[in-house]
């Protein structure tokens, strides 16, 4: 299964030229600009979610990223719908080669390992798909099942430093270190194998075990291999229904949630999952008083190294002490900012940055977060990056990565969320008398 990844671009270059040409001729001169952007979106978002859907690995890796990290223009909603397919909805592999595969795995046919196993899969994503079943104990689980010979593609895949490149997102590649992309790299290698995402799913089960509002399902070892992972199954909506069909209040209380476990898991206990990506979320509960959100994909994690760690959280306590001066400090201390450090600090990008990611956590009173904020972020990061004024080392890279993406995830839920309580309650390490907001209000 070698593949170009110049060859991959040149298919979809040309497909979306050959659309956007086909459109053209269609086009009035009366037709608006902003009909015209929508219209060329549509046609390059279509042009990339076929080519994700034949290929695969990392090529549909690069278009989920398209789909909810964009820095230099902003995708239309037409647009990200074509996009948001490929989370996890492209097209099911062979049935009898995921049959193989399971019968390889697990040593017999699916209809023996389980008492019941669905043939149509529940979600098909970059590197397997997922299958609803129930064990021979009763139990609801959802099978998930690497493709046959996906795992020599996105080797391949990655030995195309352009694409891996890609997958930084938001056009930051082309300015991070070779070594950041190289521990990119592994971490994405590591998804081929389902044994070590069965040990993260204990590990991060573990860490928010005391949180009734985070569900993490249970892993079957016995049913689970390096290519076939059996893990508890969960009911619910996907987070584009919540975002296009709640209310405000319904979507905020799920925002809460998201931005909890996205914040604590590296400030409290030093966990990063990697991958935000919306098709890794599903809803148990939209209810305001009682929200409940499952976190079912664990392929892509890293242990945040304790000196990053450490600085990352004074740079959020920062926010919270309200002291400009300890936050650009973090900033150098996480490895953002390097030796040329002070001159960046007073440039007018690195204070608009500074503004922007620390806006919404200076007001005591709820804020409305929305796309246009969290694209302004990414967009003065990638600014920084490409000037040389910020920097992405390894462990700043994959923490960076993942926050940019997660924001952009928060800011497509439209919620209004009291972001200085919800920060705080995470930096809250329970060792002072007088809880941290209230210290800091």
């Amino acid at each position: 299964m070698k593949r170009s990844h110049q060859r991959l671009f040149a298919q979809t270059t040309a497909l979306a030229r050959r659309l956007r040409a086909q459109l053209g001729h269609l086009l009035d001169s009366e037709i608006d600009e902003a009909g015209e952007l929508r219209d060329a979106q549509v046609a390059e978002a279509s042009a990339m979610a076929d080519a994700a859907s034949e290929l695969r690995g990392g090529y549909a890796k690069v278009a989920q990223l398209r789909g909810y990290l964009q820095a230099n223009a902003e995708l239309t909603p037409e647009a990200q719908r074509v996009l948001g397919r490929v989370w996890d909805q492209l097209p099911a592999d062979d049935p009898n080669a995921i049959r193989g595969v399971i019968r390889s795995e697990l040593g017999d046919e699916p209809q023996h390992v389980f008492t019941e196993f669905d043939s149509a899969p529940l979600a098909a994503a970059s590197l397997g798909q997922v299958h609803g079943a129930r064990t021979k104990a009763g139990d609801s689980v959802a099978v998930k099942v690497q493709y046959p010979g996906i795992a020599d593609a996105l080797r391949d895949d990655l030995a195309a430093r352009r694409l891996v490149r890609d997958l930084v997102g938001a056009d930051l590649g082309d300015a991070v270190p070779e070594a950041s992309i190289a521990a990119l790299s592994e971490r994405l290698l590591q998804e081929l194998d389902y044994r070590a995402e069965q040990s993260w799913l204990r590990r991060f089960k573990l860490a928010f075990a005391n949180d009734r509002h985070i569900a993490i399902p249970a892993v079957y070892p016995t049913l689970c291999s390096q290519r076939v992972l059996t893990m508890e199954r969960f009911h619910g909506r996907s987070l584009p229904q919540i975002a296009a069909q709640a209310s405000t209040a319904e979507r905020s209380a799920v925002a809460a949630v998201l931005f909890r476990f996205a914040m604590a898991a590296p400030l409290r206990h030093r966990l990063l999952n990697l991958d935000p990506n919306p098709g890794n979320y599903i809803v148990l509960s939209s209810a305001p008083d009682s929200p409940r959100v499952g976190f079912i994909d664990f392929g892509c994690c890293t242990e945040v190294d304790e000196e990053v760690a450490e600085a990352d959280r004074r740079l959020w306590l920062a926010m919270i002490h309200r002291d400009g001066e300890a936050l650009r400090y973090a900033a150098h201390r996480t490895g953002l900012v390097g030796v040329q450090g002070a001159a960046v600090f007073e440039s007018a990008t690195f204070r608009a940055w500074e503004a922007a990611l620390a806006g919404p956590f200076l007001s005591k009173q709820p804020t409305a977060i929305d796309d246009n904020q969290m694209r302004e972020l990414v967009q003065l990061t990638w600014k920084l990056v490409h000037t040389g004024r910020m920097t992405l080392p390894p462990g700043a890279l994959l923490l960076w990565r993942q926050r940019l993406g997660f924001l952009a995830v928060l800011g497509s839920l439209r919620p209004v969320l009291p972001m200085r309580q919800l920060l705080a309650e995470v930096l809250d390490d329970g060792g002072h008398p007088v809880p941290l907001l209230e210290r800091y209000p």
